[in-house]
C-alpha cells in the first residue's frame, strides 16, 4: 500500500510535453535549440508562472548540466515538471496568465493578442507558429481560445 513511488515519479503526458515544446520553440527566437535566462523567464510567464529574475537564475544554475548558461529543451521539460509539481496555486496562476493575454477582458485570446504578448515579451515569432498555438488550444475551432479552453489546456499541462 505504498503510493510514494507514484507521487514521486509522475510523468508528463504527451499533450503537456507538446505545450512545453510550443512554448520553448516560441521563445527560442534564434532557433539555437536553447533559451537563455531572459527567454526562460518570458516562457514561464506565458505559461502562468511568475518567477523573479533571481529565481530564474537559480533554476538555470540547478538544471544547466553542461554549464552553457542556457537551457536545452530536455532541461526545460525537467525544470517545468518540477515547477508544475511544486505549484500550490495553480488555478490562480492560470487565471493570471489568461488575463495577461486577454488585456481587453473580452474573454478570449485571438491571434492578435497572442502576437501582442509575444511582442511585449520581446519574442519574434513567425505567423505559422502563432496560428499553431491558437489551433492547438481552440477546441471549438472558432479562431479564439476562450477562458475555458485555456484553462483546460493549462490544467492538462499542469497535472491538475
Amino acid at each position: 500500500m505504498q503510493n510514494n513511488k507514484k507521487s514521486k515519479r509522475t510523468k508528463l503526458t504527451k499533450e503537456q510535453i507538446d505545450v512545453l515544446q510550443q512554448a520553448f520553440t516560441l521563445f527560442d527566437t534564434d532557433k539555437s535549440g536553447s533559451i537563455d535566462e531572459s527567454e526562460l523567464r518570458n516562457a514561464m510567464k506565458a505559461l502562468g508562472f511568475n518567477a523573479s529574475k533571481e529565481e530564474v537564475q537559480k533554476m538555470v544554475e540547478q538544471i544547466d548540466r553542461d554549464g552553457s548558461g542556457t537551457i536545452e529543451f530536455q532541461e526545460f521539460v525537467e525544470m517545468m515538471k518540477k515547477k508544475m509539481l511544486e505549484d500550490k496555486n495553480v488555478e490562480v496562476e492560470i487565471e493570471k496568465a489568461f488575463n495577461y493575454f486577454d488585456d481587453d477582458n473580452e474573454g478570449a485570446i485571438d491571434l492578435e493578442k497572442l502576437r501582442r504578448v509575444a511582442a511585449d515579451l520581446g519574442e519574434e515569432c513567425d505567423e505559422q507558429t502563432l496560428k499553431d498555438m491558437i489551433y492547438a488550444a481552440d477546441l471549438d475551432q472558432d479562431g479564439k481560445v476562450s477562458k475555458d479552453e485555456f484553462m483546460m489546456v493549462m490544467r492538462k499541462m499542469k497535472l491538475i
